[in-house]
């Protein structure tokens, strides 16, 4: 015999509703544990993917602002001319000029050690000291404010001619081979920038650097161009403040939360609140996780291998310039997940309270129903043994177990009658020993149908196949009791089946009265609410996932309209930018062509005075060159006496034989350079007549030049006005073009700001649109009435806004910008026809 079959069933009934309830209640609290749970996990994992992201973005976003900085540093004016300047300057201080400069700006320098910088210059009074004194001010300036760790200038041959921090490698040389601190990170930032083309960077990691007590320094490095020459290399040090800053926000992290970067080899890239110690390249990450995201792949999960404590991290890739860091996001995972604790201690309570509240409720109906049924079963017990003084409770009760004792009454009351008989009653000995017979057959069957159902057998039957009227009702009363209870406890188990299984459509649809229609209208409530609770969760997991797929189309499209606008904005801004660059050139141009004018003018007018000068210098020379040609003709007639006088002491020395041969070969030098003479005298003399020639009409041309000098200083008068007044309109088209510039500059930040927020927002819809359709998987176990089916979205709304009117927006920058430029075009037209007037003269 089992356990089961020796139980009562006044036992079975109250553990089987105890049990019952326990179980439904058991289920639902952990299942709705585990689901809150992994709600709150996927939370706080996501809530650190948001953090690790957004701190990538905005590392990488800094970055950039330092890489233009130091682009638009090393392209402008002020730091050619600085390098070229301390270049020149370098020069002039022959060998040796690291000892030098060391020994004037570090060792006697008179500030504390980190802060020489505040020295403007060293007292020496050399061309060096007046550069640094011209230039130095300003760029420390430039790293005060943008926070730098230093600036250096390189010439083109390696030499670090300036540095703001003047540190061990003040001074040295960093080409290959170079100084002692050549072969360092700063030595490769050089070697690297030098070779670069103009616009293009190099940077380099975080490595110890000796020159700076190997602390931790990280390079940026670009080449600087004088025209299309390369005269050197412009580098920043990164500032490790302004990266601790960055990562030091709190925002969203708890007590125990901060975000890190790491580098490939698991180092940190900056400083940990929770950590007193430099942590840059000295704390390490283990976690393999690192790994991926350095190879570009966001990753999320638990790990122990930081501040000894289990922690949720989230990492995301951040790429500048060929080199990623792994920006983390973490948090103790007993902190991100506390309220996890607290809604699972919280429905521990709320649900111990209510089991036993049902459970006291369910042991309360149970006692109704196996109470009764054991007092008449100890009642007909008592009978059998022939105690006829024994009462019968339950007679006035109006369910089954009050038919039941009124049943057991009549038997009583009959067995008294019977045994009041006696022997009186002889003659019916016969019939009262049937009907014994009989009340015993009815009794065995009473006890096996009660012991069956005490047993939790509810198939047995008391046999209806009895004379007795009486008998046959009672058999009826109790049959209809155990087909009661039989019915009742199956349809509770039923439903009760049916709800562990997720199928909220079973009920209970017997007949019942008392305390099993009290069970029945308990079991079909709790079925009822829970069908309520489930439909109620799938009408709000539908109506997420539609107001979710809504929000991420809108947004998609929103997405992509102001992509399109940034880049419309963008190319605007490019074009405004470079027609005011364009409309300030020409005004410079057109205030230099009316200073050229007014010179033109003012030598134009001395021009007139010089011609009526050369003019008389004209007449004076023809009266020079006729005495010229007097003095000539003089000349002439020495040479031909010169010539006879040669020719005579010639004859004179051949007469004199060998003693005359030396004054023979003067003669005839003296002869040929007499002759000489007289050629050069008569090809002088045509000279001076074709110069006289010449001078006669270089008088006439001098004499027009003169007339025509005249029309133009008063041409040039004319066009000098013009150019006056075409530079003050080219000036206030300039300032009224970069007005329109800065304004499509801002409205081009806060476009990109704005799509950035945009794919920010797309993330997070579509984070969300999972967690709907994960909701939606979960609510669709459970089967109700309307078949589980979802609902169609309410509200969908497919129609793509309008765009812009033409008459605002960038079209109205554009058409202005188009009449500005027509404008300008038109003046320049004005300018191109004066200059062509003025080539006329």
């Amino acid at each position: 015999m089992s356990v089961l079959s020796r139980l009562k069933i006044a036992h079975k009934l109250p553990a089987l509703v105890i049990g019952g309830v326990i179980a439904v209640g058991l289920g639902l609290g952990i299942s709705g544990v585990m689901i809150g749970s992994s709600v709150i996990t996927h939370a706080e994992t996501e809530k650190l993917e948001t953090l690790a992201d957004g701190r990538a973005h905005e590392m990488k976003a800094y970055l950039e602002d330092l890489q233009t900085d130091l682009l638009l540093t090393a392209d402008n004016p002020f730091t050619v001319e600085a390098l070229k300047a301390f270049d020149t300057a370098w020069d002039t201080l022959g060998g040796s000029q690291d000892k030098l400069l060391q020994d004037a700006y570090i060792k006697k320098n008179p500030n504390e050690l980190g802060s020489k910088h505040l020295l403007d210059a060293a007292p020496g009074g050399t061309k060096y000291d007046n550069v640094h004194l011209q230039y130095h001010g300003i760029f420390r300036e430039q790293l005060n404010q943008r926070g730098y760790y230093d600036i250096f200038l390189f010439d083109d041959q390696g030499d670090l001619v300036y540095t703001v921090f003047k540190e061990l490698d003040y001074a040295t040389n960093f080409k290959t081979g170079g100084g002692q601190w050549a072969d360092t990170d700063l030595g490769n930032a050089f070697r690297a920038g030098i070779a670069l083309d103009k616009g293009e960077s190099y940077f380099l990691d975080f490595e110890p650097y000796k020159p700076s007590n190997d602390a931790p320094a990280s390079f940026i490095s670009t080449p600087i161009f004088d025209g299309k020459t390369r005269i050197g290399v412009l580098v920043f040090q990164m500032p490790i403040d302004r990266i601790n800053a960055i990562m030091g926000a709190k925002v969203g992290l708890g007590e125990t939360g901060e975000t890190l970067v790491v580098g490939a080899d698991h180092l940190m890239r900056n400083d940990s609140t929770f950590s007193e110690d430099n942590d840059i390249l000295q704390t390490t990450f283990k976690a393999q996780e690192v790994d991926a995201v350095i190879n570009g792949n966001a990753m999320h999960g638990e790990f122990t291998e930081y501040r000894n404590a289990s922690m949720l991290f989230a990492a995301a890739p951040m790429e500048f310039e060929g080199t990623t860091w792994a920006v983390l996001a973490v948090q103790e995972k007993s902190e991100a997940l506390a309220s996890v604790d607290t809604m699972r201690w919280t429905m521990l309570a709320i649900g111990s309270f209510l089991l036993l509240i049902t459970a006291a409720i369910g042991w309360f109906f149970s006692r109704t129903i196996t109470r009764p049924m054991s007092n008449i079963t100890e009642t007909m017990r008592a009978l059998a043994d022939n105690d006829l003084d024994v009462t019968v409770d339950g007679i006035d009760r109006s369910d089954e177990l009050g038919s039941m004792a009124r049943a057991v009454e009549v038997f009583r009351e009959n067995a008294v009658k019977v045994a009041e008989l006696g022997v009186e009653e002889a003659a019916r000995q016969k019939a009262l020993a049937e009907r014994q017979e009989m009340m015993e057959e009815l009794q065995q069957s009473f006890g096996i149908v009660v012991g069956a159902a005490a047993a939790g057998d509810f198939s047995q039957r008391v046999s209806e196949d009895i004379a007795d009227d009486e008998m046959v009702k009672l058999s009826r009363s109790v049959n209809s009791l155990i087909d009661t209870v039989d019915r009742g406890i199956k349809e509770t188990g039923e439903v009760l089946a049916a709800l562990a299984n997720t199928d909220l459509t079973k009920r209970m649809e017997g007949n019942y009265e008392g305390a099993f229609l009290q069970l029945k209208n308990d079991t079909n409530r709790v079925a009822d609410r829970l069908t309520d609770v489930v439909g109620q969760l799938r009408t709000t997991s539908t109506a997420l996932k539609s107001a979710t797929s809504e929000i991420l189309a809108g947004a998609n499209d929103l997405s992509e309209r102001t992509t399109r606008q940034a880049a419309t904005i963008e190319e605007t801004s490019a074009a405004m930018e470079q027609l005011a660059d364009t409309v300030l050139e020409n005004a410079k141009e057109a205030e230099s062509a009316s200073d050229i004018a007014d010179k033109v003018r003012a030598t134009a007018e001395e021009g007139g005075d010089v011609m009526r000068q050369a003019n008389e210098a004209m007449e004076r020379i023809t009266e020079s060159s006729n005495k010229i040609s007097n003095i000539i003709g003089m000349i002439d007639d020495i040479a031909f006496q010169t010539n006879l006088l040669a020719l005579n002491a010639s004859v004179e020395a051949a007469r004199a034989g060998e003693a005359g041969k030396g004054f023979a070969v003067v003669a005839v030098e003296v002869r040929r350079l007499a002759q000489s003479a007289a050629t050069a005298s008569s090809d002088v003399k045509v000279l001076i007549e074709q110069s006289v020639n010449e001078v006669d009409g270089g008088t006439k041309l001098v004499s027009q030049a003169s007339d025509n000098l005249g029309v133009m200083l008063d041409a040039a008068r004319t066009n000098n006005e013009l150019m006056v007044s075409i530079a003050d309109k080219s000036k206030s088209q300039a300032s009224a073009i970069e007005q329109i510039n800065t304004a499509v500059r801002e409205m081009d930040e806060t476009t990109q700001h704005n799509a950035a927020l945009v794919e920010e927002t797309n993330a997070a819809i579509e984070q969300t649109e999972g967690q709907a359709a994960e909701l939606d998987r979960i609510v669709d176990v459970f089967v109700t009435h309307d078949g589980g089916q979802r609902r169609l979205p309410v509200g969908a709304n497919n129609q793509v806004p309008n765009e812009l009117p033409p008459e605002n927006g960038i079209k109205a920058i554009q058409a202005k910008a188009q009449k500005v430029a027509k404008s300008y075009i038109s003046q320049g037209n004005a300018a191109v026809d004066m200059d062509a007037e003025w080539q006329q003269f």
